[in-house]
């Protein structure tokens, strides 16, 4: 659903809404809603490896949760779907607190409530993704009119519903009608594939080989170098969005990848695939925010989701950080710090994922059905149905994408001792800047931003800056960070890669010349519309442009990408699904008249 411009507001259940939830209330649903449905039937007979259902009116989650366990219980998990995906409409999400009373009413259901609870969303309109059992189960809940979310399920150019229920968990709904096709068609991929290749092993690439070996695709990951070495090589890293007054697709696309990145990253922690204080902590960040007008503006919008975010004044962020602020601004409570590296390492340890390190510059050519990486000594050394380029600011040199308009973002961190005046630094922080408590006795600080600087060497003056940020973000320290002043620092160089508009590039690569044909009529009008589907590579795609924020929105565009080559209900809306498609670029520029 389109809402560029309208002022953004949260989502809430008006009181004494919702349906008995309790122990009577589950004892009928036992009796009528899993036999009704014949769910089980369903996806033993089903002849594909996703089983979809999808729901008007989310309630209190009992029908999703008896779902999911019926779905657990099957004698033979071999049999029929192999994957379980669940969609949700609802126009006011229930709290948390009420999903937490089913568990209080059903200890069976206690289990699968409190991972439900582990995982729910912000009220925030739009589509959330939660994912669970290892990716076996996938529920999608959709905040908003039920109208106004069918139109936009009606944009699939395929049916991908299986079985729908009705408000109520009785009776089923007929599959909503498709509309004409558009440009950002075909949203899938015509096969699921078997194996994909995926080129950059930086978060960009290792998020998509691990959202992609949840689905039991196999992956091989080619890096030209190691791991993690380039734009991902910093040493740690913050969780932030972006906080805004009125929609934008930057401002929903912000929030939506860090409230599902969040989510996933705690669970990393929870499972172990991350240490606490070594990889990161999700300790909570406060950013500094100059402008009162907008703290004031945002206040009251952000009362009804506190997780989400606070505004709050210096005292308070002083408390909370652990160092004096002078400051007020956002309070993050969710958020924290990660290592880059770590999260790579611990993505690539997925199964079905192999790592080949080392390779060198590449290139990708078409045989047959396939996409093969080809070495500087013109030698075959991997190929599969699939290709996606997580390659940074490399995407752009592989043949047929010269056209990227990608940007080169000089950046440069400098490493910190852990001095005793900030042992006390108990969350992030992010100025100018940012710093995070220590990590193995030392912070990363910084960056620097320099679009078009190509300099790769660690300059002293750059230094100097970081530390002059620092020290104007905590004045009280000034005089135990000027005496660094001296003293040589560590740290790094490398290049972001950013796009025009701030939004990263995220699915299928448009045939150039062929697209351009295709939607010429754009060139005299460039709001006519073009009613038909856009012509792409087959099983090749793109994942990149994603700036400084990295380690926020990889996570949803990976899951994007593996939703579009698996065949799966996409996790982003469509208005989304077209502000990140790579082929935006080609319809503005034939818009403009530049091509």
């Amino acid at each position: 659903m389109r809402r560029d411009n309208q002022h953004w507001a949260a989502l809430s259940a008006p009181p004494g809404r919702r349906e008995r939830c309790d122990a009577q209330g589950l004892a009928e649903y036992r009796r009528t809603f899993l036999a009704d449905n014949r769910l089980s039937e369903h996806w033993t007979r089903h002849n594909r490896t996703v089983f979809t259902i999808a729901e008007i009116g989310f309630g209190c989650g009992r029908n999703f949760l008896l779902t999911w366990d019926l779905w657990r219980q099957r004698r033979n998990p071999d049999e029929g779907a192999r994957r379980l995906h669940y969609i949700a409409i609802e126009a006011n999400p229930p709290q948390r607190a009420e999903l937490s009373a089913m568990a209080a009413h059903d200890t069976e259901l206690a289990p699968l409530v409190a991972a439900l609870c582990a995982q729910y969303p912000q009220p925030l309109p739009g589509v959330h993704r939660a994912v669970f059992d290892a990716g076996k189960v996938i529920l999608d809940l959709w905040w908003g009119p039920a109208e106004d979310v069918l139109a936009d399920l009606r944009q699939a150019a395929v049916s991908l519903v299986d079985h729908w229920i009705a408000d109520g968990g009785r009776g089923t709904l007929t599959a909503p009608a498709r509309l004409p096709p558009r440009w950002d068609q075909p949203w899938h991929s015509s096969a699921p594939p078997a194996s994909v290749l995926v080129l950059g092993a930086g978060l960009a690439g290792c998020h998509t080989a691990a959202a992609l070996a949840r689905r039991g695709v196999t992956v091989t990951v080619l890096e030209s170098g190691e791991p993690a070495q380039r734009a991902s090589g910093n040493a740690q890293g913050v969780l932030y969005t972006r906080l805004s007054h009125r929609h934008s697709a930057l401002t929903d696309f912000a929030l939506a990848s860090f409230d599902f990145a969040v989510r996933q990253y705690r669970d990393d922690f929870a499972a172990g695939r991350l240490r606490e204080g070594l990889d990161g902590a999700l300790c909570g960040s406060f950013h500094q925010v100059q402008d009162r007008r907008e703290l004031d503006r945002m206040r009251l919008l952000l009362t009804t989701v506190p997780e989400l975010a606070q505004v709050v004044d210096a005292a308070q962020a002083s408390r909370l950080i652990g160092l004096e602020q002078h400051s007020a601004g956002y309070w993050y409570p969710q958020s924290g710090w990660l290592s880059p590296p770590a999260v790579c390492a611990a993505l690539l340890r997925q199964d079905n994922v192999t790592l080949q390190a080392g390779c060198g510059p590449l290139r990708l050519m078409r045989s047959g059905q396939h996409w093969q990486a080809v070495n500087g000594d013109g030698q075959v050394i991997a190929e599969a149905p699939a290709a996606v380029i997580a390659a940074g600011t490399a995407c752009n040199t592989f043949t047929g994408l010269a056209w990227l308009p990608l940007r080169a973002i000089r950046g440069q961190t400098t490493q910190l001792p852990g001095l005793n005046a900030l042992a006390p630094l108990r969350a992030a922080l992010c100025h100018r800047g940012y710093i995070a408590p220590a990590r193995a006795g030392e912070h990363c600080i910084g960056a620097t931003f320099g679009p078009g600087d190509c300099d790769p060497a660690l300059r002293p003056e750059d230094q100097a800056y970081n530390l002059a940020q620092l020290t104007a973000a905590l004045p009280t320290l000034a005089k135990a960070l000027d005496a660094l002043e001296d003293t040589p620092l560590a740290g790094r160089t490398e290049w972001r890669c950013a796009s025009p508009d701030y939004l990263p590039l995220v699915g299928p690569v448009p045939e150039r010349e062929t697209f351009i044909q295709r939607f010429a009529a754009l060139r005299d009008n460039a709001r006519q519309p073009v009613a038909a589907q856009g012509v792409y590579h087959e099983g090749l795609y793109l994942n990149t442009g994603h700036g400084s924020r990295g380690l926020t929105s990889t996570p949803l565009a990976a899951e994007l990408l593996a939703s579009q080559l698996c065949g799966e209900s996409l996790p982003v809306e469509p208005e989304t699904l077209r502000a990140l498609a790579p082929a935006r670029f080609l319809l503005r520029d034939l818009g403009r008249n530049r091509i």
